[in-house]
């Protein structure tokens, strides 16, 4: 799989796993803004990483005098696909650090994936699970839609993709 890269602004979204931060994650996986998971031991972590296609979204220096300061650029957002890379997809773990927010880098993170996925011919389905208040408005943009309503107010939504011989 090419490693791919965006730029917009200020911020870079990159599915290079050398550049994913997995204290950065971890971080955020501990926080209560992220409430569907919690953090886990390094090793785990790594793991689960290294396991799953990844996009990071990274804060880039404003001014050329910042370049001088750490190598990495701060991570502020991710998202995780679980795949074979070839026929499915399952979306997860996708966030943007509050303070980050409001910036149309959501939308812009699932436009990236979104592309990602268009570029797989055998792609048959793409699935993830979200809140129905605000979730399955936000993944429809991708063109998610309902597959199966759940528990607890949430939803699994799927997409079909051009490998797909299914009507549904």
């Amino acid at each position: 799989m090419t490693k791919g890269t965006w730029y917009r602004e200020n911020y870079m979204i990159s599915t290079a796993p050398e550049l994913i931060q997995p204290e950065a994650v971890n971080a955020a996986f501990e926080s209560d803004a992220i409430y569907w998971a919690r953090g886990m031991e390094p090793e785990y972590l790594k793991k689960m990483l290294s396991k799953s296609l990844c996009f990071g979204v990274y804060a880039l220096p404003e001014s050329s005098s910042e370049l001088a300061g750490p190598s990495d650029p701060p991570q502020i957002g991710f998202a995780r696909v679980i795949t074979d890379e070839v026929t499915f997809a399952y979306l997860t773990d996708v966030y943007v650090l509050e303070e980050h927010q409001g910036k149309g880098l959501g939308s812009w993170l699932v436009e990236c994936v979104n592309e990602e996925f268009a570029s797989w011919p055998h792609l048959r389905r793409v699935m993830l699970m979200a809140n129905l208040k605000d979730g399955e408005a936000f993944y429809a943009k991708m063109g998610m839609s309902q597959f199966k309503q759940g528990e607890n107010g949430f939803a699994i939504l799927n997409k079909r993709g051009g490998g797909s011989a299914m009507p549904v």
